[in-house]
């Protein structure tokens, strides 16, 4: 008797099970978000940031312009370098500055110290303009080509506890220093700077016509305790350079006073027949005095940096700023410690 069929199985397939469908929406939104980050970490400023990177160089010879004198060429560079302020910092930046010692981020406190920007830009103007003044002043002077003549240094402001606070009034026009007659702020200076911390200083100034003779001792502060100070800001009355020369600087768009170092530097060179680059790319900065002292600066490694960038094979650093730019600088530039102009001659003069 034959068997009767069973009941017959399904037909098999190759197929893969089916998967839950994800709405194409999710995909969307996920992609929306991520590109959203990444828009915002790139593009979106924040606006408590500011950021200080290397800024652009400038040749130096070129921004001064010398009549009155026989002037000569040189075959190298001398580079002013400085520092470029970005109000638009991302957080993409911020990252960056975790890994870049020449990018610096600061508050906008720290930048404008609660000032009005535009309170910020005529002090850096004002800034400028008095190192112009101090590079012409240094660089003649050396030079024998001119000195500067005054009617007195007038004290604007003494600084509390410091020895001329209660002695000297704001006002006050200083005319002798240890019986010496000054002309200028830098009269003044110079002569101060010849004494020890803690020495006597005597001082004749004019006050309501009257010559008055003042006595008080040097100071000085923590940070430099070998520089003596009475504790007076001054400002000069009918300052003036007397020279043959005329000298004239191009700083459209340039403040602050830490190009003083390189001015001082192009035109010395510019009225010299050796040429003090032999030939070189050289950077640098600093903040010049009127007797030549180099003081520090701000935003040395961003400075170095932009220096590197631009093919410099020498740095001139201010010797306060000296580990500093060291620190950042690579292998192919050399940084070199300069605390007077004439140790920059001398840098330079050695070649």
């Amino acid at each position: 008797m034959d068997e009767a069929p069973g009941t017959p199985e399904p037909p098999t397939t190759d197929a893969p099970p089916a998967r839950p469908k994800t709405s194409w929406w999710r995909w969307t939104l996920a992609a929306l978000i991520v590109g959203g980050f990444a828009f915002a970490a790139f593009v979106v400023p924040l606006p408590i940031y500011y950021s200080e990177g290397p800024g652009p160089v400038r040749d130096v010879g070129k921004l001064v312009d010398v009549s009155g004198a026989e002037t000569y060429s040189s075959e190298g560079v001398l580079y002013l370098t400085t520092v470029s302020i970005d109000d638009q910092v991302t957080v993409a930046e911020i990252v960056q500055s975790i890994f870049d010692p020449t990018l610096k981020l600061i508050s906008e406190e720290q930048f404008t110290g609660g000032r009005p920007y535009e309170e910020i830009l005529e002090q850096a103007r004002e800034d400028m303009s008095l190192s112009k003044q101090h590079a012409q002043e240094v660089a003649l002077t050396a030079l024998g080509l001119g000195h500067p003549e005054g009617d007195g240094a007038r004290v604007s402001e003494t600084l509390e506890g410091a020895p001329a606070d209660g002695v000297v009034e704001p006002g006050d026009v200083i005319v002798e220093v240890d019986g010496q007659e000054v002309q200028t702020t830098c009269d003044v200076g110079r002569l101060i700077d010849l004494h020890d911390v803690d020495d006597e200083v005597d001082l004749v100034v004019e006050r309501d016509g009257e010559r008055v003779p003042l006595e008080l001792k040097t100071t000085s502060l923590p940070e430099n305790e070998n520089q003596p100070l009475i504790g007076i800001v001054m400002d000069d009355i009918n300052y003036r350079f007397v020279s043959d020369v005329e000298v004239a600087f191009e700083t459209d768009r340039i403040g602050g006073p830490s190009a003083g170092l390189m001015f001082s530097l192009a035109l010395y060179d510019r009225l010299t027949p050796d040429d003090l680059t032999e030939g070189l790319t050289i950077a640098g900065t600093g903040v010049i005095s009127c007797d030549g002292g180099i003081s520090p600066i701000g935003g040395v490694e961003q400075k170095v940096a932009a220096a590197e960038d631009n093919d410099a094979s020498v740095f001139l650093s201010p010797s306060a700023n000296y580990q500093a730019a060291v620190a950042v600088a690579g292998d192919g530039i050399e940084v070199v410690s300069i605390a007077t102009f004439a140790d920059a001659l001398d840098y330079l003069e050695g070649l």
